[in-house]
């Protein structure tokens, strides 16, 4: 069983909604999250408290703990948390920041934002490690697998038109080895465009759909991208909680005109949105 320590300085928020998250979706026995602090708190930030509730979660007898040589010896991963220079450092353990702001003293609606983009991180980790506990996988998608996710496409009313072409920066979840849901990516310069998040109607609601837009989005940040763009007709609510804005087509980057997406394949009438930067990364 591998044990990931979410950390941060405080232990009273983001790592704490992280390892909680993580101890929820992983199976326990592949994998076990820990959360701790360099300087940690007499107890769990009360507007965290509270969000978690909202999702099922009680952290109301979470607390606050130190990072120690103890407490990290045999870790596989330590992710820390957006916390720059002061963030713990154990020597030869492998390390992944998360670019996350901190919630402490934040509006509740400000809080729920970062909680349903911890969760999202968390099941992308999840999924890219195959630690999930209801046996789905995340991984590239394959020339095979065309038809799979353009039959997927069809059946939930989204553009297959440009899909095939593009196929090589989708991204796609398995259970059983069949697809269940996909997430692509159109890059264009340092634009990007994110695309096809679908999921199988007997597979969702269990957050496969946030975790793919988030590791997409994840990609596009590590390959350089400033803009991430996206056209929905129904879901601009549900993207806005990865940090999208609503704008206009007048403010799409001319190159992203080569995609089918915006050639005709979604209608005039969709919502055009912008990655904004909610988060560092």
């Amino acid at each position: 069983m591998k044990t990931v320590i979410f950390a941060c300085v405080h232990n009273a928020g983001r790592s704490q909604m992280a390892a909680a998250f993580f101890n929820l979706l992983a199976d326990p026995a592949k994998a076990r999250a820990v959360s701790a602090g360099t300087q940690p708190a007499e107890k769990v930030h009360p507007e965290v408290q509270a969000v978690m509730s909202e999702a099922g979660v009680d952290l109301s007898q979470a607390r606050p703990q130190r990072l120690t040589d103890e407490l990290a010896r045999g870790a596989a991963k330590l992710i820390t948390m957006g916390c720059g220079e002061a963030c713990p450092f154990v020597p030869g353990l492998q390390r992944e920041d998360w670019g996350l702001e901190d919630p402490k003293g934040k509006p509740r609606e400000r809080v729920r934002a970062i909680r349903d983009d911890i969760r999202a991180r968390v099941a992308a980790l999840v999924l890219r490690e195959d630690w999930s506990k209801t046996g789905h996988t995340l991984r590239p998608a394959r020339k095979e697998d065309r038809a799979s996710i353009e039959t997927m496409l069809s059946a939930a009313g989204l553009p297959t038109a440009g899909a095939a072409d593009h196929l090589p920066n989708f991204l796609v979840a398995e259970h059983a080895g069949e697809l269940v849901a996909a997430a692509g990516l159109e890059h264009y310069g340092t634009s990007a465009l994110l695309r096809s998040v679908v999921v199988r109607a007997d597979h969702q609601g269990t957050g496969l759909g946030a975790a793919l837009a988030r590791a997409q989005l994840d990609i596009a940040t590590q390959r350089g991208c400033d803009a991430v763009f996206l056209l929905t007709t129904t879901a601009a609510d549900y993207f806005e909680r990865f940090g999208f804005i609503r704008t206009d087509r007048a403010s799409l980057p001319a190159e992203l005109h080569a995609s089918e997406e915006l050639r005709g394949a979604c209608p005039a009438s969709a919502t055009v949105m912008r990655r904004a930067s909610l988060y560092r990364t």
